[in-house]
């Protein structure tokens, strides 16, 4: 299995995104931002998605930064490695919308795995599958985006990076509503204050931070507080051979 892209799918929600109709949900993305950048507390970084919130990801505190949006194979690169990245290369890997048009969700996740160093962070935006977004998913035009997308829900995502070896360092949804009429965006505020309240796991966008598990190397002493005395077996004891 290879992993791959859907450029179309891509292309499309970058439209969608510059849309004046859905002002507020990339307003809502880059409101979260900081908060995700709080976790971010490696050098060499690597941002995989939507490149119209790449800008916002980068700092000169990084020694580097790599972006990609295509997530293709080359020939080049063994079964082994999807993507032309060493082992343990990044500290710090950012995923945005990338889940949701690749059509090997969780082979992109097992990359990004491998490319992570031992203490990395994993930054992951996305579409909520369990939310009022996936609950009128079915019912959308499945041709217009992002309803032509793959909505992953939190606990699946979750389970990922625990079979992996990942603790969950943060978690936060927004934008319940996936519709906003003129009519409704009067209520915004007062509408996400009690979605936090009520259906904190519900928002439309999800926004996640793993933190990879640090196994360690050297050797741990154990530290005896009692004396353990060894005394010699009993000549009876001793099995003899004539």
């Amino acid at each position: 299995m290879k992993l791959n892209t859907n450029n179309y799918k891509y292309k499309e929600l970058t439209k969608w995104y510059r849309k004046p109709a859905n002002h507020h949900f990339k307003k809502n993305l880059n409101d979260h931002i900081p908060k995700i950048k709080k976790h971010m507390t490696g050098n060499h970084v690597l941002y995989i998605g939507l490149s119209e919130f790449k800008k916002k990801f980068e700092s000169s505190k990084h020694l580097s930064f790599i972006a990609i949006d295509e997530i293709t194979s080359s020939d080049n690169i063994t079964e082994s490695k999807r993507l032309p990245f060493e082992d343990s290369s990044y500290d710090v890997i950012i995923i945005v919308h990338a889940l949701d048009y690749t059509e090997n969700p969780y082979e992109l996740v097992r990359e990004i795995d491998r490319i992570a160093t031992d203490d990395a962070s994993v930054s992951l935006i996305g579409f909520n599958k369990f939310s009022l977004w996936g609950l009128v998913k079915p019912l959308m035009n499945k041709e217009v985006s992002p309803w032509f997308l793959n909505f992953h829900s939190l606990y699946n995502i979750r389970e990922w990076f625990k079979v992996l070896g990942y603790d969950s360092s943060y978690k936060d949804t927004s934008t319940f509503m996936p519709i906003i009429s003129r009519n409704i965006s009067r209520y915004i505020s007062k509408i996400s204050m009690l979605q936090k309240i009520f259906a904190s796991n519900f928002g439309g966008l999800y926004f996640l931070v793993f933190d990879k598990k640090m196994v360690p190397l050297n050797p741990i002493k154990l530290k005896f507080t009692e004396k353990y005395m060894i005394s010699s077996f009993p000549k009876s004891s001793l099995n003899r051979v004539k």
